[in-house]
């Protein structure tokens, strides 16, 4: 199955997601309370968000043009699965001690996304494993049902 992921030019790639960055982290109305750890936080998790979705997409098409074989994948995507759970841990600590709103829900939005792409991960690693239509299917689902989501919080949907 080749082309499991299309993919649009590296350049638009690239200055979307310094636009998305840029654009995502959300705006304090206490600036002078903020010391740039939450900006940073936020600017960190939407570039991560946006590389993991890359990299597991990567990960299919290396599979798919048989560059990868499957217990490559499979460990790949289990690390993957693994370190995004330590980040969302990370995040819901830091969540504890935010006060502002906004920050609240900025967080709950990354980790609700985090545990879409730790879904794309385990049916990629699944779809590795038996090669059936259905689980490519299963995996096609996932990737498309996080990427709105991806898109939304990084501003890319506009």
């Amino acid at each position: 199955m080749k082309n499991l992921q299309p993919w649009r030019s590296s350049r638009l790639c690239l200055a979307l997601l310094a636009m998305a960055v840029v654009s995502a982290v959300p705006v304090r109305s206490y600036a002078e309370e903020d010391d740039g750890r939450l900006s940073a936080i936020g600017g960190l998790s939407a570039s991560h968000i946006y590389t993991t979705y890359v990299a597991i997409g990567a990960v299919a098409d290396a599979f798919g043009n048989d560059v990868y074989e499957t217990k490559q994948v499979q460990d790949i995507m289990d690390g993957m699965v693994g370190m995004i759970d330590t980040v969302k841990k990370q995040l819901l600590l830091v969540q504890e001690h935010c006060e502002d709103q906004s920050d609240q829900r900025y967080i709950d939005d990354v980790i609700n996304i985090y545990t879409l792409l730790q879904e794309e991960a385990r049916q990629l690693s699944k779809f590795a494993g038996s090669r059936q239509a259905a689980d490519h299917r299963a995996y096609e689902k996932a990737r498309t049902t996080v990427w709105p989501k991806i898109e939304k919080l990084l501003g890319l949907d506009d």
